[in-house]
């Protein structure tokens, strides 16, 4: 059984923030979607908010293995990848890129693109949660001493 605590917490409130979109977006076609304002700050804000747990996550884990500080949120994962808790960085790497597009440069958010990952991509942020779920398992041991989760 995993630990519990801070990163299960994370866990679960990723969980629920994929939960609520797609039961918010399941009807909905992208002409739609394009078209309505509300749904469209909805779903930045959401993804925007999934990519903060991962990083946060990330963080917490590489504080507790005394493996940081890293110089970006995408670095982060990389060095999840160094320290053997995910397998690849890449798609996190971009989840996080797009986290940055939403928070700094608002303006250039394309529609078609942010339907495309709410509609299409939200499994990558349940395989990150599984990574992590995995990571935890594995190293409960370890993780019972240091507080991992």
């Amino acid at each position: 059984m995993p630990p519990n605590g801070i990163v299960q917490r994370k866990l679960a409130l990723l969980d629920k923030q994929v939960a609520n979109l797609e039961e918010r977006l399941q009807s909905v076609d992208q002409a739609r979607f394009e078209a309505d304002w509300g749904l469209r700050a909805m779903s930045e804000r959401a993804v925007q908010v999934m990519a903060e747990i991962m990083i946060d996550v990330a963080e917490r884990i590489i504080a507790l293995k005394d493996a940081g500080p890293v110089a970006t949120a995408a670095d982060a994962m990389d060095r999840l990848v160094q320290l053997r808790v995910i397998a690849a960085a890449d798609t996190y790497r971009q989840i996080v890129r797009f986290r940055n597009l939403i928070v700094h440069r608002y303006e250039e958010v394309d529609p078609a693109l942010l339907y495309d990952i709410v509609r299409n991509r939200l499994h990558d942020v349940r395989r990150f949660r599984d990574e992590i779920d995995r990571w935890q398992t594995d190293n409960a041991a370890v993780c019972a001493n240091v507080k991992c989760g």
